[in-house]
């Protein structure tokens, strides 16, 4: 079942007591925050689950239904190395843990595992390459044939400019992106990316200290998740993100979301295809704090 719990945890590169702070009603923000700069250290841990997942696999004329929970849990510390005007063009990533648990009871299969992803515990150097995609090395070691797949589902640091007003912004202030926005957020295991997120700048708060703009964003969310190099899974969201993001560094300090997801498609397990569908609510959490300089 190796493949079929990292396909569905690869959904985890996709997404992070408070004390309210009233804000005066023309005063405005700028939502996308500061450019990154060089030395810059985020530390982001997260987590994912998707509990009691309706799932019904097929294969060899038969017929497997059941339900399944996966818990994906992640922690990076993650370096900026340089920078391009806004943009990140080189990184170093800690992966500090990255971590599938998952249960299921499928038509009499048990699951009871816990597995790492084949880059826990290394350290990746990332660098974006003239057509703006990344290439990725790890440090002190040539990487295995299953590293070298995770690798190539990897993005590096990337800003969510697109995501965000370009002018200051009033509290209550509405806007509509499209979906296509998170493209480059989601990672190079996602292609064609579909629908609109409806989002508002609802209030200012504390967090630990920091001030922060809460934006709430919903939206349906439609694309395809690579399986051994081809787009074959289709994947649909119907989710709500709230993210507190700090005025003074741009951060997405904390993200909470909820939501339903449905997985479907056909893997391959050593020479068996099996056909595979999911569906059920999905929630998860996410901080991110920036590592006091040195």
């Amino acid at each position: 079942m190796h493949k079929l719990k990292w396909t569905i945890g690869v959904v985890a590169v996709l997404f992070s007591a408070l004390n309210f702070s009233r804000a005066a009603d023309d005063e405005t923000y700028d939502l996308r925050g500061p450019a990154p700069k060089v030395k810059q250290v985020f530390v982001t841990k997260g987590t994912l689950t998707i509990k009691d997942a309706d799932t019904t696999m097929k294969f060899l004329g038969m017929e497997k239904k059941g339900k399944l929970t996966m818990v994906v849990t992640s922690e990076e510390e993650a370096k900026v190395l340089a920078v391009k005007g806004r943009e990140v063009i080189k990184c170093q990533t800690k992966i500090i843990k990255e971590q599938a648990e998952i249960k299921a009871d499928i038509g009499g299969i048990e699951i009871n595992e816990t597995e790492s992803t084949p880059l826990e515990k290394e350290i990746v150097i990332s660098e974006r390459t003239a057509d703006g995609k990344w290439k990725h090395l790890l440090v002190d070691t040539q990487p295995s044939a299953k590293q070298k797949k995770e690798l190539n589902n990897r993005n590096g640091i990337e800003n969510d400019d697109d995501l965000y007003p370009k002018e200051k912004v009033k509290v209550g202030h509405k806007w509509t992106v499209e979906a296509a926005a998170l493209q480059k957020l989601l990672g190079n295991s996602f292609t064609d990316v579909k629908g609109k997120i409806s989002q508002q700048f609802m209030k200012v708060e504390d967090v630990n200290q920091e001030k922060c703009a809460v934006i709430q964003s919903k939206g349906k969310i439609t694309g395809k998740m690579k399986e051994d190099g081809e787009p074959n899974m289709d994947v649909e969201m119907d989710l709500t993100i709230t993210t507190w993001k700090s005025l003074e560094t741009g951060i997405a300090v904390k993200e909470k979301f909820e939501g339903k997801i449905k997985i479907s498609g056909v893997q391959k397990m050593d020479d068996l295809k099996i056909e595979i569908t999911m569906s059920g609510p999905v929630t998860g959490d996410s901080t991110t704090k920036l590592k006091p300089a040195k």
